[in-house]
């Protein structure tokens, strides 16, 4: 697919959106999009002749075009005539007053009244073709009158532009319409005067007393404030109201004498129909495919074991399609947490910009059925259209049954993954739009937040590892139960977001053809996809390395670094690039994108290259040889972590690499202890060590041992002098002959007398020598050298 191109009435459309409807330039003509059927575009010559055929073209070779442009697009969403369902709802009596009243406008403006043949000829005094508009109204007034309904000719034109406009629902009297206020009859200044009051008592620290207290400061306020309105009961209408009506109304607030500051806190967000962010407006609701999307982060409530076998939490990023709540991608990242200042727990690593970026992608792309998965995972043979879906696009070939979707307008909350540039460039440079959430309005993402909810109770409880997010129903022993590696359980939910979250009947997604009929995600899918057509996304290598993190860094002779890791290419190839790059607001820093799941390299964007040249440098981190194994950004900071606890220098970065690959070895050897079985039973227990069998010992079978018969072994045949014959002195603090050392240790008294050949028993206790010796040392120490011991080798 080629990349966005500019629109002829200045609004940006990328060539992965084309809607029905839309008016193209296409080849020097102007032609509108009638249909799509697989990868095929049906067009139709604009203006139109009746005699010309539409065009059926392949999409590619329409976006792939050099004048392609979207010169026209349908207009937003508008109010539809008919709403049967919101009709039914109101007043029996309601409904019979616009029934009659849609009588009397179709005849007004001649069309024909119910039960009433289309040959029938109009009465003179409605006929179109002798009366005029105003005239019939005036008719209709009269007669209308002369019924008991006195109405001026007025009313009759309001009706019938109502009617015109809104259809049924137009002619419904707006009194029924009117919702009870919140707030009853007391007037919102009123109201105002009570949150302003919370507040100030909040702000200066005051106890929040009785609820008595505040009606008081509350009547004083208002006769302070509104006090020349007070005189005329008019004007004092929901001003001035008993005390009764004052305690019913904090009741309806939800305000208590215990929870009035904290309620007036909840208050400060902004209203749930009333925004004051841009581009915030609350919209839960979608018509077809893509249109909202709304994303969201979450503890999973799960323990999992991580690369050095510890048990840690994790998180889950999803992103939900509103219009058919399918889950459209989904990540589990690891949540470390580690000991910080003054020995508070401090919050490690989380979900990221770029595991967010990474959610983006899954959007785009199908996804793969994974070998092991139930044939029921495949896409072949679900609900979705597999065959037009296969031949717009070859990815689908063994794809799960998890539609494409991508997004138009993502909805993300406050939360620094989503604020970053990274993700909001990332988004932008896909043509999604970004809208945030107001703070604290849960409506505003009610349907992810309400998924997130519904993977709990529907996954999380159901794994061995599970921790409830509620401190006294979690088990006690969680820890010791079989654990999923990350890898695992990222495999697991994605075989449960195909077999039951995609193929679960929602109560939310209904059928205008069978509205008493359920439908699943996929069916939904498969019913709306016809609306917009499926368009498929194949980004090129460059566009990959432009939603990547970028760095700004300076280049000089050593090359650049990042996170203290050192780029650089040989033979001077970063010379060109070690001025500045021309950005001013960049004081003149170049653009880098690196990938935190291969750091290994790193991609230099040139922002002043020739036209038709490649932007992109490719530049090596300088110590990448070092590591052997397949590392990432997470592990390199652990090494790092590890080399600075050692004591030393962040600046070294050989010795960071060598920590780092030392890691990376540890981790691939597994545990020091025998390794567990792996988790694919998870209700069986771990195998334990089977016992060492039982050895029959050499000495069986032999005859008692008799002591008295033991002849011991002789002793030294030679003195002990005589085994050093080298004539250096020995090293140490007193520096002695050889002699001298052998005649300082204790009981060692060389002498050149022939050996003393008589057994220890024949010496008696005086031979003894001045320490004990144990009996097994004694034999080794008579033992000639290269002589087998005899007897009981116990």
């Amino acid at each position: 697919m080629s990349g966005p191109r500019p629109v002829a009435d200045g609004a940006p459309a990328a060539a992965d959106s084309i809607a029905l409807g839309d008016t193209i330039r296409f080849r020097g003509s102007t032609w509108q999009v009638t249909a799509f059927h697989g990868p095929r575009l049906f067009l139709d010559a604009v203006p139109a002749t009746p005699d010309a055929d539409p065009l059926i073209i392949l999409q590619t070779a329409v976006t792939s075009a050099g004048d392609f442009a979207v010169v026209d697009r349908a207009a937003p969403r508008s109010t539809l005539p008919d709403r049967p369902a919101e009709f039914r709802a109101l007043a029996k009596d309601v409904r019979k007053d616009a029934l009659v009243w849609e009588k009397h406008v179709k005849e007004v403006l001649h069309q024909q009244a119910p039960n009433v043949a289309a040959t029938t000829v109009p009465r003179p005094d409605f006929d179109p073709q002798h009366r005029t508009l105003r005239q019939r109204y005036q008719a209709k007034a009269e007669q209308l009158a002369l019924a008991g309904m006195p109405v001026s000719a007025t009313t009759v034109e309001r009706k019938c532009a109502a009617w015109r406009r809104e259809g049924l629902m137009g002619l419904v009297d707006r009194r029924s319409l009117r919702a009870a206020t919140p707030h009853g009859r007391v007037d919102a200044r009123v109201v105002k005067i009570v949150w302003e009051i919370l507040r100030e008592e909040a702000a200066s620290g005051r106890s929040p007393g009785t609820l008595s207290r505040l009606i008081e400061r509350v009547e004083q306020t208002v006769k302070v404030r509104h006090g020349g309105l007070l005189a005329d009961p008019k004007t004092a209408r929901g001003l001035v109201n008993s005390p009764a009506t004052l305690y019913r109304l904090l009741g309806r607030m939800g305000i208590t004498a215990d929870n009035a500051h904290r309620a007036a806190e909840r208050h400060v967000a902004p209203s749930a129909t009333v925004s004051q962010h841009p581009g915030s407006r609350r919209a839960i609701l979608a018509r077809w495919p893509g249109e909202l999307v709304q994303i969201d982060t979450t503890g999973l409530d799960v323990l999992v074991l991580d690369d050095s076998g510890r048990a840690i939490s994790v998180e889950l990023t999803i992103a939900i399609d509103v219009a058919t709540r399918s889950i459209i991608a989904s990540l589990i990242v690891p949540k470390r947490l580690g000991i910080g200042r003054k020995g508070r727990w401090a919050g490690g690593r989380a979900t990221r910009s770029f595991d967010t970026m990474q959610v983006l992608a899954q959007a785009t792309a199908p996804l793969p059925a994974r070998p092991g998965w139930a044939p029921e995972t495949f896409m072949e043979g679900s609900s979705l259209p597999f065959e037009d879906l296969l031949a717009a696009d070859a990815r689908f070939a063994g794809a799960a049954a998890r539609p494409v979707i991508k997004p138009e307008t993502v909805v993300i909350d406050h939360g620094s993954p989503y604020i970053s540039t990274d993700f909001t460039r990332a988004c932008h440079s896909l043509g999604i739009e970004v809208r945030e959430a107001r703070l604290r309005t849960g409506a505003d993402k009610a349907v992810v937040e309400r998924a997130m909810r519904a993977v709990k109770t529907g996954f999380s409880q159901y794994l061995a590892s599970y921790t409830h997010h509620r401190l006294d129903l979690r088990g006690k022993r969680v820890r010791k139960q079989p654990l999923w590696t990350i890898a695992q359980l990222q495999d697991l939910f994605e075989q449960w977001v195909v077999l039951h979250w995609q193929q679960t009947p929602h109560g939310a997604l209904r059928s205008p053809f069978t509205p008493g009929l359920k439908l699943t995600p996929n069916q939904m899918y498969a019913a709306m996809v016809s609306l917009r057509g499926y368009r498929a996304v194949a980004l090129t290598a460059q566009e990959e390395r432009k939603l990547l993190p970028a760095v700004w860094v300076r280049v000089g002779r050593k090359g650049f670094q990042i996170n203290n890791r050192t780029y650089n290419l040989d033979r001077g190839r970063l010379d060109p690039f070690r001025g500045p790059s021309g950005i001013t607001a960049q004081q003149g820093r170049w653009e880098v994108h690196y990938s935190p799941n291969h750091p290994e390299v790193a991609w230099l964007f040139d922002h002043q290259v020739e036209p038709g040249l490649d932007p992109w440098t490719e530049v090596p981190f300088i110590h990448r040889r070092l590591l052997s194994d397949r590392w990432t950004e997470e592990a390199w900071e652990e090494g790092l972590r590890v080399h600075l606890a050692a004591g030393g220098a962040r600046h070294n970065e050989v010795a960071i690499a060598r920590a780092t690959e030392q890691l990376l070895r540890t981790a691939a050897s597994g545990p020091s202890s025998a390794p567990a079985a792996p988790p694919a039973g998870r209700t069986a227990a771990a195998p334990r060590a089977a016992r060492p069998a039982a050895r029959t010992p050499s000495g069986a079978g032999m005859p008692p041992l008799d002591p008295n018969s033991v002849r011991p072994f002789r002793s030294l045949d030679r003195p002990a002098g005589d085994l050093f014959d080298t004539p250096e002195r020995i090293r140490g603090k007193t520096d002695l002959s050889l002699d001298e050392f052998l005649a300082s240790l204790p009981g060692l008294h060389p002498s050149a007398a022939a050996p003393d050949t008589t057994s220890s028993t024949d010496r008696g206790p005086a031979a003894a020598p001045d320490r004990e010796v144990s009996g097994i040392d004694r034999q080794a120490s008579d033992r000639p050298y290269g002589e087998e011991p005899q007897g009981d080798s116990r």
